[in-house]
């Protein structure tokens, strides 16, 4: 019987904890489908998670590929604790300064996109909030990745997958109870990360903080971050383009059942994003050691556990997906081909294992916006060409499509530049 390698070992010991983390979250996110879908309707829940996305997609914008940056420099520059705090501190001045751009954006502008781009008159007041909620956003996803720059997973989790979803679960219920319908929904979640982003601040601001030199310049953070902006930006929006174009192209209740699907089919993410978020560090502070063959050693054993446990995950996706999906509702159950369907891409992701951040970490950044470029733009295409015809089918073929184009061609440029293919 071959023996478990160490670094799987060390792998398999690290993501435990995370693994429970991210499981929490699943769930709460999952509470939070139910009670918008049932309380509120899917044709709201599909204005919230078209104003979500929206939202994100601004998030990962104007954070400037900061947040990638950090762990990047951090592993490959072994910078200090105390060295990232200031790091941190320099990137949340330049984020908070163009986040004016979007907030005057959407407040100005609510209407004109809600009414000319969706069709959709209701969505303004969502979108009115987003231009006062999109700074906190952004505050939110600079702090989390400081807490992973840093080592520090427990706190990481905590914000990301804990108070987060306990928060909003609080706010819907309180709205529910007071008859407050439409967009405070979305409502609810902004405060929720308002409040994480105030709890945030305390625990890493520090009163006195110790003085050490500006090691790394206002250029040269935005030169290394502003490839993984883009790309960060393009891989995000190849997952959720197939949301945007199905708000231009179909219905509310469309939106809704299809972002159902999504959510269930994505738990076969679940893995790849809880080791991702253990090794990543780890990847860049070995590239930056010249330690390439414990670096492979390191992504073969994380990729060959990510595949052992998410096949039976998706394959359970895929035999019970009709009875999953009741659970949400009688008309969600529609949307069962397309669960099918996006649980196989998530499959092919799970083997090919984390190569956009194996990119990132190794300094091969603009590669990565390069190839993300390229499949965002075969995305739209397909999208534009498969919806009409297939409606949300044909958005989980467009998202199938796309997300074997970018594994393959990441994996290419791995082989090229690292040596080695993620998988053994």
């Amino acid at each position: 019987m071959k023996k478990i390698s160490p670094y799987l070992k060390k792998i398999i010991s690290s993501s435990g904890v995370n693994f429970l983390f991210r499981i929490f979250g699943l769930g709460t996110s999952f509470l939070v489908v139910l009670l918008i879908s049932r309380w509120f309707g899917v044709t709201n829940y599909g204005s919230y998670s078209l104003t979500f996305t929206i939202a994100q997609a601004t998030t990962m914008i104007f954070a400037l590929g900061i947040p990638n940056a950090l762990i990047m420099l951090t592993g490959n520059r072994k910078l200090s604790t105390v060295e990232v705090k200031k790091l941190l501190f320099k990137g949340i001045k330049i984020a908070l300064l163009f986040s004016l751009i979007p907030s005057l954006i959407f407040y100005f502008g609510s209407s004109f996109i809600a009414i000319r781009c969706f069709g959709n008159i209701e969505l303004t007041r969502f979108l009115e909030i987003v231009a006062y909620a999109i700074p906190f956003f952004i505050l939110h996803e600079l702090f989390l990745y400081y807490f992973i720059s840093v080592k520090k997973f427990i706190t990481y989790n905590i914000f990301m997958f804990v108070l987060p979803n306990l928060f909003l679960v609080f706010f819907l219920i309180i709205f529910y109870s007071f008859d407050k319908t439409d967009f405070y929904t979305f409502l609810a979640f902004s405060i929720s990360i308002i409040l994480i982003v105030l709890v945030e601040l305390v625990v890493v601001y520090e009163t006195k903080m110790r003085t050490v030199p500006h090691i790394i310049s206002t250029k040269t953070l935005i030169k290394t971050a502003s490839p993984m902006m883009f790309s960060g930006l393009l891989l995000y929006l190849l997952n959720w383009t197939d949301v945007i174009m199905l708000g231009i192209m179909t219905s509310e209740k469309e939106v809704g059942i299809y972002n159902i699907a999504y959510k269930i089919g994505s738990v076969g993410f679940l893995m790849i994003v809880s080791v991702s978020t253990i090794i990543t560090p780890r990847i860049a502070e070995l590239y930056g050691k010249n330690r390439i063959q414990e670096l492979k050693i390191l992504i073969h054993s994380s990729t060959r556990l990510i595949s052992i446990l998410t096949i039976p995950l998706i394959l359970l996706l895929i035999i019970f997906s009709k009875l999953i999906l009741s659970f949400f509702g009688d008309e969600v159950v529609s949307g069962s081909s397309t669960l099918i369907i996006i649980a196989i891409g998530v499959l092919f992701s799970a083997m090919a294992g984390n190569v956009d951040q194996i990119l990132n970490m190794t300094n091969n950044q603009i590669i990565l916006k390069n190839i993300a470029i390229f499949t965002f733009f075969i995305n739209i295409t397909l999208n534009f060409l498969l919806i009409p015809m297939y409606g949300i089918n044909g958005a989980a073929f467009a998202s199938l499509i796309s997300n074997i184009v970018i594994n393959i061609t990441c994996l290419f440029y791995i082989k090229k530049k690292l040596g080695f293919y993620t998988f053994v």
